[in-house]
C-alpha cells in the first residue's frame, strides 16, 4: 500500500509539473497561437525596413537539428551586425520534427532582432513535421521581393515529402524576373544533392541558366560550398559548425562571406 501511495503521488507530481505530459509525442501537431504564421509576420517586419542604396547583406543559415546552442551562437553574432538586414534559414530546423523541436528553434529565432525568412528541410518532414511546418511558419513554396530582387523559396524534398515537386509553380516564379535586379533561389537540397537524380538535376540547372538566375542557395550536405559560373551555388555549412554565410548584393551582382565563429 505504501508503494502504491508513493507511485500516485509520483505521477501527480510528473502531470502538474509540466503543463502538457506529451509534448514529445510524434503524433503532437497542435501549434501555438502566437507561434502560428511566422513567415507572414516576418514578410510584414522586412516591408518596414527602408533602404537607401542598392546594396545590402543577409545571412544565411541551415541545418539546426538539435545543436540549439551553437544556434544561439550564431544569431547573438548576427544580432551584433548592423550592416545584415534579414536573415533566410534554409531548412532542417528540426532533427525528428517533433512539435517541442520547432518550438525550441521558434523561441530562440525570437531572439533574433532581424526578420527571418524559412524554407523547408528533408528532416522537417519527419512525422507529423510537415503540418507543424505549414502551421508554425507556412506555405512550403512562397516569394517576396525587397530592394527590388526577387527571393524564391522553394520545397525541392523529394524522399520525405513523397510528392512530385511543383515546378510549374516553381518556373512561373522564374518568369518576367527582367524586372528586378537580381533573382536568388532559396532551397534545402542542392541539385548535385543525394536526392536529385541526373534528370532532376539537369532540369534544375536548366531553369536555372534559362531565367539568368545568379545564385541558388541551399543546405542538406553541412558543409560550406561555392560554386562560382554563369549560375553560382551556394550550400551552407550546418549550424553545428558555429557558421553562416554572409550575401552582399549590389546591383547587378554580389558577393559571398563565410563566417567562422
Amino acid at each position: 500500500m505504501k508503494f502504491l501511495k508513493v507511485a500516485l503521488l509520483s505521477l501527480v507530481f510528473v502531470f502538474s509539473a509540466c503543463d502538457h505530459p506529451f509534448e514529445f509525442s510524434v503524433y503532437e501537431a497542435n501549434v501555438k497561437s502566437k507561434q502560428q504564421n511566422t513567415t507572414d509576420k516576418n514578410l510584414k517586419l522586412l516591408e518596414s525596413i527602408l533602404v537607401e542604396s542598392k546594396d545590402f547583406k543577409f545571412a544565411f543559415i541551415s541545418d539546426v537539428h538539435f545543436f540549439y546552442d551553437q544556434l544561439k551562437t550564431v544569431i547573438n553574432d548576427i544580432n551584433k551586425r548592423d550592416d545584415i538586414l534579414f536573415v533566410i534559414f534554409g531548412g532542417d530546423i528540426a532533427d525528428q520534427a517533433l512539435l517541442r523541436e520547432y518550438e525550441i528553434f521558434h523561441d530562440i529565432m525570437s531572439s533574433l532582432k532581424k526578420p527571418y525568412l524559412t524554407v523547408i528541410g528533408n528532416h522537417d518532414y519527419n512525422n507529423n513535421g510537415a503540418i507543424i511546418y505549414k502551421k508554425m511558419f507556412g506555405d512550403y513554396n512562397y516569394s517576396f521581393e525587397f530592394n527590388n530582387n526577387k527571393f524564391i523559396l522553394f520545397d525541392d524534398v523529394v524522399w520525405e515529402s513523397d510528392k512530385e515537386l511543383d515546378f510549374d509553380w516553381f518556373t512561373s516564379e522564374l518568369k518576367n524576373n527582367t524586372n528586378f535586379n537580381q533573382v536568388f533561389v532559396i532551397t534545402h537540397i542542392p541539385p548535385n544533392g543525394d536526392q536529385f537524380d541526373d534528370e532532376l538535376e539537369q532540369k534544375y540547372r536548366a531553369l536555372m541558366l534559362e531565367y539568368n538566375v545568379p545564385l541558388s542557395i541551399h543546405g542538406h550536405t553541412h558543409t560550406y560550398n561555392f560554386e562560382e559560373g554563369d549560375v553560382s551555388y551556394l550550400t551552407a555549412p550546418a549550424v553545428k559548425q558555429k557558421a553562416y554565410n554572409i550575401v552582399s548584393v549590389k546591383d547587378k551582382s554580389f558577393s559571398v562571406e563565410l563566417i567562422e565563429l
